[in-house]
């Protein structure tokens, strides 16, 4: 008698090809890895640094993980790919945050269209970590968890379509700076972008995408 899927070797590169149960199985796995990536991030700012090192070293153990469900051919339906996606939009390097953002325009591509708001965070956080303006006006930033501390957007790529940015992300650039407004409320904060340099993003600066 054949063994049950669950106790097939972990890192079987058959175990989802043609194997109904083992794709059900993988995707439950991803489901979980990704909630725990999630619970993770409950109460972030009050965290300690010894905390927040040890979520690190469990984002650094769900990447693996989730890396080799991809390498056994497992990634099928939008909720695989986009549970994937979060997992590496917590990465700790532009190449994890390009990642997510292929992931999720592949769940976009199968049907989830609520994964375009996650694949304008994971773009705008891969162009800024390579030194780049973002499209999305998503990623705002500040020194500390200080309350008084101010937050600004990081610079902003103007030629990108406004229309498109707000069909993506849900926000148009000004709606952006509104939310700044509202991460700097009761501060007397300026409500501008950060004075980050950074380098133009024109179109052909992400191929087949922008």
């Amino acid at each position: 008698m054949p063994p049950p899927v669950h106790a097939s070797p972990r890192n079987d590169p058959d175990f989802c090809q043609d194997n109904k149960g083992g794709l059900e199985a993988r995707s439950k796995e991803l489901s979980a890895i990704a909630k725990a990536d999630q619970d993770d991030r409950v109460h972030w700012e009050r965290k300690t640094q010894k905390e927040l090192a040890k979520v690190v070293k469990r984002d650094t153990i769900r990447r693996r993980r989730v890396g080799e469900i991809f390498g056994e051919g497992c990634f099928q339906t939008a909720k695989d790919f986009a549970a994937a996606a979060i997992v590496f939009q917590h990465g700790i390097v532009s190449e994890h945050f390009f990642q997510a953002f292929i992931w999720t325009q592949r769940a976009v591509e199968l049907g989830d269209s609520s994964q375009k708001r996650l694949m304008a965070l994971a773009l705008d956080r891969y162009l800024v970590t390579i030194g780049h303006k973002q499209l999305f006006a998503s990623q705002a930033i500040k020194p500390d968890f200080k309350p008084e501390t101010c937050w600004c957007l990081q610079p902003i790529e103007e030629s990108f379509p406004d229309e498109r940015r707000k069909e993506i992300s849900g926000k148009s650039s000004n709606e952006a700076y509104d939310g700044l407004k509202e991460l700097n409320s009761g501060n007397f904060c300026p409500i501008q972008e950060c004075k980050t340099e950074l380098k133009p993003s024109p179109q052909g600066t992400v191929p087949g995408f922008w």
